[in-house]
């Protein structure tokens, strides 16, 4: 039984190794014919490389945008205060992020006191108004009884009599009017339609004038105040379009509303006021990135993936005549979208390298395919 598994087992190893043979010759020669396939395609005494996508350097429509950063601002910001001291507050009816109308209670102040004062002053108005007609009753009688029976001078007498009570009158009026204002200025109201951005009153709180109670958004409008490098700031226009960015990288479009006339002296930064749209979640405070939108221009632009970095400078593989490629450093001036701008480095109608690069050496040979329009393969001479 062991002799006969023996002879078994060494048939088929010998059999396996009859057939690893003949596969072998056969892979052998599939190689040798592909190798000289290739050689066939390839230039002479070369060998053919990767297969790139290259596209030629030309002038490109460019989208130039200045970039910059700002906080978000209130257009205008409304402080509002008390006009009138020493009351407690009775009610608050808002609170922050509340929008308000124009004339609308924010809060109301204790008006028991001046109720009671304006009570007061209104008796005195009824008493001054009761004795000026009694004076005047007097002037009237006086003025009707025959001559010699009063002098001159108790008629005159009853004359500034009446003057004095007409002029306490108007004193008293005066002061009811003064009552009523200051009863006014219990209730504190929003001067326009705004946002409350602050509100630093609380119950119970005694108030005085002058105090800052609230702080307000005027119309709820926010803009960014973007700070601009002084070389860029004369491309900057009032009605340019404005892409802001947020925070957490929302994109929201708006407006140049106006270009401030200053630059800082230290920092030679201008600033660019940026109107919002209504409706914008970025709030007062918050970073933001601004990308405005100067127009467009022609100049000489690769694709942004044609660009590789060798030892920290950025350049692009231009192929050459005999289907090599070399490392050529770019001098880039901007960049928008997919387009880059080169300010020096590339020439017009050189082929440069558009997808593959980065798996590229210089003096690597390639196979070169248009990439714009997907032409068939371009064989290297």
């Amino acid at each position: 039984m062991t002799r006969a598994y023996s002879i078994v087992l060494a048939l088929f190893v010998i059999l396996f190794g009859v057939l690893f043979a003949a596969t072998s010759h056969a892979w052998a020669q599939d190689t040798a014919q592909a190798q000289e396939a290739d050689a066939s395609v390839a230039p002479e005494g070369a060998v053919a490389g990767l297969s790139v996508l290259v596209t030629p350097v030309a002038r490109r429509s460019v989208d130039h945008r200045v970039t910059a950063t700002g906080t978000v601002s209130a257009w205008r910001e409304m402080p509002i205060g008390a006009e009138t001291s020493g009351l407690a507050v009775v009610a608050v009816d808002v609170d922050e992020g509340d929008r308000v109308r124009k004339g609308q209670r924010l809060a109301k102040l204790n008006d028991a006191l001046l109720k009671a004062q304006i009570a007061q002053q209104e008796a005195a108005i009824a008493e001054a108004e009761a004795a000026l007609a009694n004076a005047r009753s007097d002037l009237d009688r006086a003025n009707r009884v025959s001559k010699g029976v009063l002098t001159e001078q108790a008629t005159e007498e009853r004359a500034t009599l009446v003057k004095t009570r007409a002029a306490k009158l108007d004193a008293a009026n005066a002061q009811l009017d003064h009552l009523q204002a200051q009863l006014a200025q219990t209730e504190i109201v929003s001067p326009t339609d705004a946002i409350v951005a602050e509100r630093t009153i609380t119950l119970g709180q005694v108030v005085q004038g002058g105090a800052e109670l609230f702080r307000l958004i005027r119309d709820g409008r926010l803009e960014v105040a973007a700070r601009i490098a002084e070389a860029d700031l004369a491309k900057v226009q009032p009605g340019q379009t404005v892409t802001v960015i947020g925070p957490s990288g929302g994109r929201y479009k708006a407006e140049v509303r106006l270009v401030a006339e200053r630059v800082d002296e230290d920092t030679r930064l201008g600033t660019a006021y940026v109107a919002l749209p209504p409706g914008t979640p970025l709030k007062m405070g918050m970073f933001a990135r601004v990308e405005i939108e100067t127009g467009a221009e022609v100049a000489i632009a690769v694709p942004q993936k044609a660009l590789v970095w060798r030892e920290g400078k950025a350049g692009a593989f231009v192929v050459a005549e005999d289907g090599r490629v070399a490392f050529t450093p770019v001098t880039i001036a901007k960049q928008s979208g997919d387009a880059v701008e080169i300010a020096e480095g590339l020439k017009l109608g050189q082929r440069i390298v558009v997808n593959g690069a980065g798996l590229l050496n210089d003096g690597d040979r390639v196979r070169a395919k248009l990439a714009a329009a997907e032409e068939p393969e371009v064989a290297a001479p």
